[in-house]
């Protein structure tokens, strides 16, 4: 038989971030409403942590408790003519709201107290410890469930952490967490979890299913987006146009080339924010700056004439050499310029799919047209830098991510990937391209994509 969900109530002061948390938890921006006003949540609602359909712990966010003040002393108060525990002065006090009429907000958090397992209390630690903190503790303590402080905006500069874990510690509330909803960490929210395991001891194992679990789904989460990225590099550096070599005005086809690109980074964008439960209103970003095009790589250049087998020191490398006169990047080939060039043009003839188009387009007058360098390395910075800041935003933050290019150096095998990836033009999955399976470009893909997890090192194993 499954376990019982863990009821957690979610409590603490107004503005403390409750709702933030319940939404960094959730992995939902659009839970509740978050605001700088104090009372924005006025009714219980709730949430569950799942697996496999399951869920682990059911979190409810409750009301601020605006009048902590107040509210300890009507509890103070309450002598129905014997000696009452807290939990009995919680159940009277709800039993006789109609002398309370200005209590009705924490009539509603009280009520979830007595019905939760557990309490997350959200401390804002950026505030000093006043009256109104010291007295809501009291309060918790009447219903005598486990409590763990959740410090909240632990990355803000005006963060009082130590103090706060000192007061708490006082209280006898040893089991206080640092978990900014904002600037989010794994390992932050895994620590949360491991305080649960600790206080109900017999639910350790069906709390451990969720650790695993959201580790195992975010480990996912970075795979599938390094993918992503070494797709996008691949697919924008392969793609390329056929364009005459006698037509002076390209921009027609230079358009299309720039609004291809594009929209394959928006579709890579918009693929990292779904992996990490975001959406486009949570991005600030420039639109891709994509100068002109280029012409395809040089045949004749060789490091394409290695992968055929051909050696610098050899006779066909230099019959090709005794072609060089032929400005292969802005003149045609005809069929008796490529004759002469002997046995270098007949291993390039050979290469079939991968450079027999190229020739073919050139002895027809035409050229092809792709994606200049310093376009793909803008387009691999600015992804790099969404991937690695998804992983630190908690789903409570309002500021847009800001996504632009960046100073951070290229890959130390970046070369050799655009030379592979522009000498096979049929690995593009865009327009006019056939983009089928091919082993070689998915051992790159792979390559590309362990090379991002290498460079990133601890936030990939995060």
């Amino acid at each position: 038989m499954a376990d019982t969900a863990i009821k957690t109530a979610v409590v603490g002061h107004a503005n403390a971030g409750k709702t933030s948390l319940m939404r960094t938890l959730l992995r939902d921006v659009r839970f509740g409403s978050v605001s700088n006003h104090p009372g924005t949540t006025r009714h219980v609602e709730g949430g569950a942590l799942m697996v496999n359909g399951e869920p682990i712990i059911d979190l409810y966010d409750t009301p601020g408790l605006e009048d902590s003040m107040g509210l300890l002393e009507v509890l103070e108060e309450i002598r129905p003519g014997e000696p009452l525990d807290g939990i009995e002065r919680l159940r009277y006090f709800l039993g006789h709201l109609d002398a309370y009429p200005l209590y009705q907000q924490e009539a509603k958090v009280i009520r979830q107290l007595l019905h939760s397992d557990l309490f997350f209390y959200v401390i804002d630690c950026r505030e000093p410890i006043l009256g109104k903190y010291r007295d809501e503790i009291k309060v918790l303590a009447f219903a005598a469930k486990p409590v763990i402080p959740i410090l909240n905006f632990v990355a803000a500069g005006s963060a009082q952490t130590a103090v706060w874990r000192e007061h708490l510690a006082r209280q006898g509330l040893h089991a206080a967490v640092e978990f900014d909803t904002v600037v989010f960490s794994f390992e932050g929210e895994k620590r949360l979890y491991q305080k649960v395991q600790s206080l109900l001891e017999e639910r350790y194992d069906q709390v451990q299913r969720l650790i695993d679990d959201r580790q195992q789904r975010a480990q996912m989460s970075w795979q599938a987006g390094t993918r992503c990225i070494a797709e996008l590099l691949v697919d924008v550096g392969a793609y390329r146009l056929e364009a005459p070599s006698e037509q002076v005005d390209m921009q027609q086809e230079l358009a299309l080339l720039q609004k291809t690109a594009r929209k394959a980074e928006a579709r890579c964008v918009k693929s990292l924010l779904q992996l990490f439960r975001f959406s486009a209103d949570h991005l600030d970003a420039a639109q891709l700056p994509v100068a002109g095009g280029r012409w395809q790589a040089d045949l004749f250049d060789p490091a394409n004439l290695k992968q055929f087998g051909v050696k610098a020191g050899s006779a066909a490398m230099k019959g090709a050499a005794a072609g060089a006169g032929i400005d292969l990047l802005t003149g045609g080939l005809s069929l008796g310029l490529a004759t002469a060039l002997g046995a270098a043009a007949g291993v390039l003839l050979g290469g079939g799919r991968r450079f027999g188009r190229d020739i073919s387009a050139r002895v027809r007058g035409f050229h092809y047209l792709c994606i200049e360098d310093a376009t793909l390395q803008v387009l691999w910075h600015r992804q790099i830098q969404l991937l690695t800041a998804l992983l630190d935003r908690g789903h409570a933050a309002q500021q847009p991510l800001q996504l632009s290019a960046s100073s951070r150096a290229l890959p130390a095998s970046w070369e050799r990937w655009l030379t592979l990836i522009r000498s096979n033009s049929h690995w593009s999955r865009l327009p006019k391209n056939s983009g089928y399976g091919d082993p070689d470009r998915e051992k790159l893909i792979r390559e590309i994509a362990d090379d991002i997890t290498a460079s990133n090192g601890e936030q990939a194993r995060r």
